[in-house]
């Protein structure tokens, strides 16, 4: 994998920078396997992540304040882009901490991702764009999500559908919550018409009087 240079200053030999640039190359890689070149700075107890982005820009990334030392003590991100010289460009890209839009996706980074390859895709300088896209084919290349989701159309004929449970990371752990929401369906007086998939790609048709609704295990957007 090509990946973009490490910054350009003297902070990268300091123990106290490498050990927190080794904590957060989850964030840092894809991003740098897109052509971006990050940094992380800590100017007055502050930690955060910066991406330049080819039209001048760049991409602070935090949390909902600063960083912690630790990735696993990040509880949301939020993420900027800005100018170092116009505040104009200052605005929102991304934000699940407390109160954000993405709230429910808490720290995540594959999402984190997933919307900044988003957010560089809507802009107008062609090279960002590029970037955007090709983190984003990234994403697709290496990333799938999962859920257990249903359809159904009920006494009305008017469809429904939505997620049941997920998204998650794990084939496996989708499954297992399948058979754990088709096990709700038959306690609560659903009756199964229909079943398909085996433990592959399992789907059942449940009916309860009128009602019908299919349950399956779906591939699931980053976003």
């Amino acid at each position: 994998m090509n990946l973009a240079p490490l910054p350009d200053h003297g902070r990268v030999g300091r123990p106290e920078w490498q050990a927190l640039w080794m904590q957060y190359e989850p964030v840092t890689t894809p991003l740098r396997a897109a052509g971006l070149v990050c940094d992380i700075e800590t100017c007055g107890g502050q930690t955060v992540i910066y991406a330049d982005l080819p039209d001048g820009t760049h991409l602070v990334i935090a949390d909902h304040d600063a960083l912690p030392d630790r990735l696993e003590q990040v509880t949301g991100w939020h993420v900027r882009r800005s100018h170092h010289d116009n505040p104009t460009y200052d605005g929102p890209v991304f934000d699940s901490t407390e109160g954000g839009e993405y709230e429910k996706h808490g720290a995540d980074i594959v999402t984190m991702h997933a919307a900044i390859a988003l957010h560089l895709k809507s802009l107008i300088d062609a090279d960002t764009q590029s970037a955007g896209a090709k983190l984003g084919q990234l994403l697709l290349a290496t990333v799938q999500r999962f859920a257990v989701s249903f359809v159904g159309v009920d006494s009305q004929h008017a469809s429904r559908g939505r997620v049941i449970a997920g998204p998650f990371d794990s084939h496996a752990e989708a499954v297992k919550e399948y058979g754990w929401q088709t096990h709700l369906l038959e306690e609560g007086g659903w009756q199964m018409v229909h079943e398909q998939g085996d433990t592959d790609w399992p789907l059942a048709v449940w009916r309860r009087r009128d009602v019908l609704q299919v349950v399956f295990v779906s591939r699931q957007p980053l976003l």
